[in-house]
């Protein structure tokens, strides 16, 4: 997100010890190596870095050292497919060990699934590559892996056969048996379109299904995920099942947790769809095929079976194998094979219900042996109760060890994926050029935290989910908030507070809990005076305050009130700010040097119109702490953007104060810092705005020492830059904002000068950006004050007053 305003507070961090020796030049360098590796990485086949730097030998080091962190994440947390860029033409990247890919035949959550040729054997086979960014988890490779071990293991002929697992240039892999056919999926689809449908062809393929998958939980395998879509029709109507990738050894439960949903969610049974992996069985697989029959027979999802001249004995054994209790299901899937051969040829099923003749031999048996049997049933029902206390004692123990190992498992993979999204972002921060791996590293990041959130039910969450959640939502917050996404940020930011503060209530002697709590609050409060809603945010800001006077915590005091002065600024309350500022700086020691002068820098801005003489003081004094720092790194961009930004400072107080020779020399050094860093990484908005800023400044300083023709000069070239940063940061309320105040000063130069119609005409467009503004952020007052003084300047150029 841009920011226009100068209250921001700023992280002062250190550069990693591999980047510190690097000229700008090799920072540069840096950034276009990796944006040329992700590519590559997205694309299946990524280069070595020795291949990257054969050109640049010294950036070796620094680049294994980036590029180890992105592998890392991407394993871990992941984003588009690795084998998306894979094309038929592209001869270098299709190419896997033995194996060449060809066409996409298959797509899925754990993978792509290409048709390719084993060079060696010359045969067709399919590939399945592991996409190294798909799915955010950690154990996503292990499931892939597993899929593949799972499958090689089984050897059927209703089970797709896997030929070979392979690692090769950092995609995992492996080919099994092309099936040249469709899927069930797919069948359904024609049957549908055609409106015709055969009852007994839908059974046969579902007793097909069963015999594999009885096979498969012989060998002790669920696969988990069994619907429409992995079930393979070949040429000759056999049915192969695929895609182990969901797949689970039942004694062994670590590759998913007590309380992991996998599957697809209308073929879930419901201690699937619970997340009761730990009493997953075979009988959740034969619930999956049954709801695939039925949409066979339907041919819609979850609709009623209307076929015509079907057994009703069909439906019953459907119903079995769909009970909602677990126990009350077909024991085997082969049990469920064998009725549904009954009802193929018109047999007595296991499934049938009672007939009213079965009802009364059964009845007279009752009675006849009445006291024999209610003692066996009593001695059964206790035994019964008995073994089943016992056995859910003892999946209880199972599953609480299962649900403790998973949350310690979640807890790892956040800190991991948060260290290395978070941190390897930040450090691209340095790097203008890698602006957009950098982006594409948050994005991915965000998408990890909203899938966390999105798996969390408040509703039955215990403190420590809770928490979990708030820190989530936080996260998610202000990633929305940097990638320019201020009213999903705010949603997002709400909802961590209200975590906070639920958690905040239960235990109200944590101190590290209620600081957190007052983060939340300001980074809300934040995030609201971007959006111009300042009434709501200076009420959150104030809860903040208030939390952090108690603790005693001065440093986030002090970034709150700056916060604070900011929004006060904005909101046109200048005594306010300043008071404000004045406390923060009150609050801070010797050792805040970086918040400090941040402050400095954010009270010369206030004062440049009310106290012009010691705002001038307080951007020298920031000025010369940026300018030391500067010297010791100067190639440093952030840097250079401080300095540039805290001589537009200077310059306003010394325009005020009538020195407009000295203002003009500060923003022309401004203007020579801005280029610079324009001209060096032309694509980076904010070093486009921070120039179009000192060159609206320039113009304004010109045009008061009445050097109006340089002045129009000046600004037209502000114009120019803000209309370009406009095309590349489209629909952005401060964006603008900023061009109709451009355009109005230059407007009002090119009134003075004596040429009243170029005048109105750029009035005008000063208006049409402010609308907009306006229509994009309506709560922001100034910019409905700014629009006012436009609409008079047009008037009075117009000669209507």
């Amino acid at each position: 997100m841009i920011s226009l305003g100068n209250h921001s507070s700023l992280i002062d961090d250190d550069e990693p010890d591999f980047m510190g020796g690097l000229t700008d030049d090799q920072k540069e360098r840096i950034g276009e190596l990796l944006e040329q590796y992700l590519g590559a990485m997205e694309s299946g086949v990524p280069p070595t870095v020795e291949q990257l730097t054969r050109s640049a030998p010294e950036l070796r080091e620094p680049l294994r050292v980036c590029v180890g962190g992105l592998e890392s994440l991407h394993r871990m947390a992941g984003g588009e497919s690795a084998s998306s860029a894979i094309r038929d033409n592209q001869s270098d990247n299709n190419q896997l060990g033995d194996f060449v890919l060809h066409e996409t035949i298959g797509r899925g959550g754990m993978g792509v699934v290409y048709r390719a040729t084993q060079q060696s054997l010359n045969r067709t086979v399919a590939v399945k590559i592991l996409p190294l960014a798909s799915v955010l988890d950690p154990r996503q490779l292990t499931r892939f892996q597993h899929e593949a071990e799972a499958a090689a293991g089984l050897q059927h002929p209703n089970i797709v056969p896997v030929h070979a697992i392979g690692y090769e240039r950092g995609v995992h892999f492996f080919a099994m048996r092309y099936i040249n056919g469709q899927s069930l999926e797919q069948w359904i689809e024609q049957r549908r379109d055609s409106d015709t449908n055969d009852w007994q062809t839908a059974v046969r393929y579902a007793i097909q299904g069963a015999e594999g998958l009885q096979a498969a939980h012989e060998y002790g395998i669920i696969h988990r995920d069994i619907k429409p879509s992995n079930l393979l029709l070949d040429q000759r109507d056999n049915v192969w099942i695929a895609d182990f990738g969901l797949a689970r050894i039942q004694n062994d439960p670590s590759v998913t947790g007590p309380s992991d949903v996998v599957g697809t969610a209308r073929y879930m049974s419901p201690e699937q769809a619970r997340g009761e992996s730990a009493i997953v069985d075979g009988r959740t697989d034969i619930y999956a095929l049954a709801a695939t029959l039925q949409e066979m027979l339907a041919l819609n999802p979850n609709h009623a079976i209307s076929v015509g001249r079907m057994p009703r004995d069909l439906e019953t054994v459907i119903s079995k194998a769909m009970s909602l209790r677990r126990d009350d299901r077909y024991e085997t899937a082969m049990h469920f094979a064998d009725d549904l051969r009954r009802v193929l040829a018109g047999e007595p099923t296991i499934a049938r219900p009672p007939t009213l003749i079965d009802r009364l031999v059964r009845q007279a048996a009752k009675h006849r042996i009445a006291v024999i049997a209610t003692v066996i049933v009593g001695s059964l029902t206790l035994a019964g109760l008995a073994v089943g206390t016992t056995m859910l004692a003892a999946e209880k123990r199972v599953s609480d060890a299962l649900l403790i190992q998973s949350q310690q498992d979640r807890a790892i993979t956040r800190e991991a994926v948060d260290r290395l999204g978070m941190q390897i972002a930040e450090l691209l921060a340095d790097i203008p050029a890698a602006d957009s791996v950098r982006h594409r590293l948050l994005t991915e990041t965000l998408d990890y935290y909203q899938r966390i959130a999105n798996a969390g039910t408040i509703a039955s969450a215990d403190d420590q989910q809770r928490l979990d959640l708030a820190v989530t939502y936080g996260k998610i917050g202000l990633f929305q908030s940097e990638l320019g996404q201020p009213g999903n940020a705010t949603h997002s930011l709400r909802e961590s507070e209200r975590l906070y503060a639920e958690l905040a209530g239960n235990t109200p002697d944590d101190g590290e809990l209620n600081l957190q709590w007052s983060i939340s609050q300001n980074n809300l409060g934040l995030q609201l005076t971007e959006s111009g809603e300042f009434e709501t945010a200076s009420m959150w800001f104030a809860r903040a305050i208030s939390i952090q006077k108690q603790l005693g915590n001065s440093i986030e005091l002090a970034r709150t009130l700056n916060n604070l002065g900011g929004m006060l600024a904005d909101a046109g309350n200048p005594v306010e700010s300043q008071r404000t500022y004045e406390r923060a700086l009150s609050l801070l020691g010797s050792e805040s040097v970086a918040l400090r002068s941040t402050l400095q820098s954010n009270l010369a801005g206030l004062l440049t119109s009310r106290d012009p003489v010691r705002a001038a003081a307080l951007a020298k004094e920031s000025l010369t702490l940026h300018l030391e720092k500067l010297q010791q790194d100067s190639s440093d961009p952030k840097l250079a953007t401080q300095v540039l930004l805290t001589l537009n400072t200077l310059a306003e107080a010394q325009t005020a104060t009538g020195e407009y020779h000295e203002a003009s020399n500060s923003l022309r050094q401004a203007v020579a810092i801005g280029t610079q860093l324009h001209n060096r990484w032309p694509d980076h908005p904010s070093y486009r705005r921070d120039l179009a800023l000192s060159l609206n400044q320039l113009g304004l300083s010109l045009s008061g020492a009445g050097e109006l023709t340089a002045a129009r000069e000046a600004l037209h070239q502000a114009a120019t830059h803000g209309r370009r940063l406009r095309e590349t940061v489209s629909q952005t309320a401060e964006v603008e904002n900023m061009l109709g105040g451009i355009l109005n000063n230059l407007a009002f130069v090119a009134a003075k000068i004596g040429d009243r119609t170029v005048a109105q005409e750029v009035y005008a467009d000063a208006i049409k950006h402010q609308q907009r503004a306006i229509a994009l952020a309506p709560q922001n007052q100034k910019y409905q004050a700014t629009l006012k003084t436009q609409e008079i300047n047009l008037s009075k150029v117009g000669g209507e007053s």
